[in-house]
């Protein structure tokens, strides 16, 4: 299964780990997670397998596109506390590689509101907030997928390949 860097980017967002940290689950260096994660290469296979077997080792799922959705992570297992789905909200920024200022101004959500979600400092929410930030990923073609009976909470692309240009139409 060939997993896209922003599935990486998302899983280590959905544990709340930083670069470092999981750099240090495959003794690779920070740096070339955080080049591999911005795209700029390509990680060798047996360190792409050895990082994915990483993170399910820590409890997550990676999914791959379907003929309806995109590729994805999510909770290998439900039941993740995940008050007010901060984790999963960070998760669906770092797959559209999108910063908390990016997302400011997409969904008109006050930066440090999303930093105090994603940290889990906030005490109560306005769902009207939430449907603004959940609107913004769906336009950036990111669903954040609802926990099962069989599986947690994550994220997922909408389209099959969110990295293709779209084709060019003819105006007459």
């Amino acid at each position: 299964m060939d997993i896209l860097a922003s599935q990486f980017r998302a899983a280590r967002a959905l544990l709340g780990k930083d670069q470092e940290a999981v750099a240090a689950w495959v003794e690779l260096d920070r740096r070339e997670i955080s080049r591999w994660e911005a795209a700029k290469y390509k990680l060798y296979s047996s360190h792409a397998e050895a990082l994915q077997k990483a993170f399910e080792k820590n409890g997550i799922e990676f999914l791959s596109a379907t003929g309806v959705h995109g590729a994805g992570v999510r909770w290998r297992k439900p039941g993740q506390k995940d008050r007010f789905r901060g984790a999963q909200f960070r998760a669906a920024r770092a797959m559209a590689n999108q910063s908390m200022r990016d997302l400011q101004k997409m969904s008109g959500v006050n930066r440090n509101f999303v930093n105090r979600l994603e940290t889990g400092l906030i005490g109560g929410l306005n769902l009207e907030t939430l449907k603004k930030l959940e609107q913004a990923f769906a336009r950036l073609n990111i669903e954040l997928t609802t926990e099962s009976e069989s599986w947690g909470a994550g994220v997922r692309w909408t389209v099959q390949d969110p990295f293709s240009k779209p084709a060019a139409t003819e105006h007459s």
